[in-house]
């Protein structure tokens, strides 16, 4: 981030290197990345009005639906994420705010899949937070991995992780299940 000169952003962004157009539009490289964190959050607020979250009635289906789904957002936040990694120490409210909006609502989305399939198939488990918890994290690691370390790095494509990631689900769920008495 503070390797990237405005010039460099004013070029990318089709204007004249050194022009001070940037300046124009923002205030500052910060503001620029506030206004992308917000557009980026408007978008995710929008998610519950893209998944239809209706009746459970499969879980292994809704599971790969959403981990396929999750892999795809990760994938579009990853410059946020990079910027976040590697300048969240100094950007404290830009981290705050991704996680805001990325982070939480991707760990709430799970606990509800979760609490919907226990409300429906009358059972109960011992700790919904954290699985789902581990069921994002799994998503997120696979992800980062993947920015941190090159696509070609992970030998495996996001659509086998996405099976592996429900097989695991599956069978996290079997394991902490109890049938309500």
């Amino acid at each position: 981030f503070d390797a990237t000169s405005t010039a460099q952003i004013e070029q990318a962004a089709g204007l004249s290197p050194r022009s001070g157009g940037l300046y124009k539009h923002f205030r500052s490289k910060d503001e620029l990345l506030e206004v992308a964190l917000a557009q980026r959050m408007q978008e995710i607020t929008a998610l519950p009005d893209r998944l239809d979250l209706g009746p459970l009635s499969d879980l292994r289906s809704e599971l790969t639906l959403i981990a396929q789904w999750g892999l795809a957002e990760l994938e579009r936040e990853r410059e946020l994420a990079l910027i976040v990694m590697k300048e969240g120490h100094r950007l404290p409210a830009f981290r705050d705010a991704f996680r805001e909006a990325i982070v939480r609502p991707g760990h709430a989305l799970a606990v509800e899949v979760l609490r919907r399939y226990s409300a429906s198939h009358d059972v109960k488990f011992d700790d919904v937070e954290a699985l789902g918890e581990v069921l994002c994290s799994a998503l997120v690691g696979f992800a980062l991995q993947g920015f941190m370390l090159g696509r070609d790095f992970v030998d495996i494509p996001d659509e086998r992780f996405a099976a592996a990631h429900v097989e695991v689900a599956m069978a996290l769920v079997a394991q902490n299940e109890r049938k309500v008495a």
